[in-house]
């Protein structure tokens, strides 16, 4: 044998193992396409509210003591979206954030349920545009992830629940969140951050699809902690597109990693002030994960089940959304409009009990959230470009 071939075999042997896991990932995705999907739902009773108020929630937390949920919403991403590579021109609609009271039940009109949340000593409002959020109840301090045009950045809020006030008390900024995505409170002035891409979508498109496209780690998780005006960060973990993060004890945090379509485990350890993330193992799902929650000790992921249907979605709500934009369309794309799909999956997984999937439907598009109530048996699901929320009943 020729050193050529010699040089073919042992490359091939090397590549096998990750083509394999493409390869597979790739059959799974299309295996989910709107037409093919087998749909699950578990839920009891379910229904899509406020579709007229609100659009393109893509992360909502749940704050269990009151019965509220707070939903970060931005309807100018149809147009900007540093993530999904989205730069259009024209004007952006304003993000916002939004108080849910799902205590009152299912009788409650929209109008009493949903109430706007009003921000205060802000200047930046028509440059927010939100990707995650997190909330430190000890200091009332809510922390959301924008994609300003400017450069991507942490805003925080002080937030008055009562008075519905978002009052703005600073911008994180720092080289290594440089592509923020989601967020968990670790304790009062300390976060993990996921920036999502290492080459972003505003950089280069190639290189951002290049890195989805072959699985590349080179997403990170970040620990940032505040200590009065110093922001001091440092890279604890290395993943491909990493995606939503949640604590789900004081040694484990879980990871989405959306273009591997797992969800990675990581133990965590201190020694000092130092933080450590030691590789545990990987769930693999089959959806591109997105954000994660923790309900009643399960870790509640969503996610998106076929890529093509998400990315035609997303680059036609811009027209789809927009009458004057939709009365200039082809007929073919206004046919698009009236049927357009793009499958949802949420799932929980327990070391206990393992994965199971909740809901997989194309009903309620793009889904980018879901979060439960356990204690009220109320849960909701928030799309990354859908009209309203789906809140489902136990």
């Amino acid at each position: 044998m020729g050193t050529a071939s010699i040089i073919f075999v042992l490359v091939a042997a090397l590549l096998s193992p990750f083509l394999y896991e493409r390869w597979q990932l790739l059959s799974t995705l299309q295996a989910n396409a709107p037409h093919r999907l087998v749909k699950v739902n578990t839920f009891k009773s379910h229904e899509i509210r406020f579709a007229d108020r609100i659009r393109s929630c893509e992360d909502v937390l749940m704050l269990e003591d009151e019965g509220l949920a707070l939903l970060a919403c931005d309807p100018g991403r149809e147009t900007w979206n540093t993530v999904m590579g989205v730069f259009e021109s024209g004007p952006n609609a304003l993000a916002g954030l939004y108080l849910y009271d799902y205590k009152l039940g299912q009788g409650a009109s929209d109008q009493d349920a949903l109430k706007s949340i009003t921000f205060a000593n802000f200047t930046g409002a028509a440059d927010l545009h939100t990707l995650g959020i997190a909330f430190d109840r000890k200091t009332s301090t809510v922390f959301v992830t924008s994609h300003h045009p400017g450069g991507s950045r942490i805003e925080t809020f002080k937030l008055d629940v009562a008075a519905l006030v978002a009052t703005h008390t600073g911008t994180i900024q720092h080289p290594l969140v440089h592509a923020p995505n989601a967020m968990v409170v670790v304790d009062s002035g300390e976060l993990y951050v996921t920036n999502d891409h290492y080459f972003t979508a505003r950089q280069s498109r190639l290189m951002a699809q290049l890195e989805n496209f072959l699985g590349l780690p080179l997403g990170s998780v970040v620990r940032v902690r505040l200590d009065g005006g110093r922001v001091e960060a440092s890279v604890v973990a290395r993943v491909p597109f990493a995606n939503g993060i949640e604590v789900i004890n004081s040694t484990t945090v879980a990871v989405a990693s959306t273009s591997r379509g797992a969800v990675y485990l990581y133990t965590t350890s201190r020694d000092g002030d130092s933080v450590s993330f030691t590789y545990h193992s990987q769930l693999r799902v089959p959806f591109m994960p997105d954000n994660l929650s923790l309900s009643n000790g399960k870790l509640m992921i969503a996610g998106h089940g076929h890529i093509q249907s998400l990315i035609k979605f997303v680059e036609t709500r811009r027209i789809c959304n927009h009458p004057d934009e939709l009365a200039k369309a082809t007929a073919e794309m206004r046919e698009y409009c009236n049927k357009a799909e793009s499958p949802s999956w949420v799932s929980e997984w327990s070391e206990a009990e393992g994965l199971k999937h909740l809901y997989v439907d194309t009903e309620y598009p793009s889904s980018a959230t879901a979060t439960r109530d356990a204690s009220r048996g109320v849960g909701i699901v928030a799309g990354l470009y859908a009209k309203g929320i789906l809140v489902w009943r136990d």
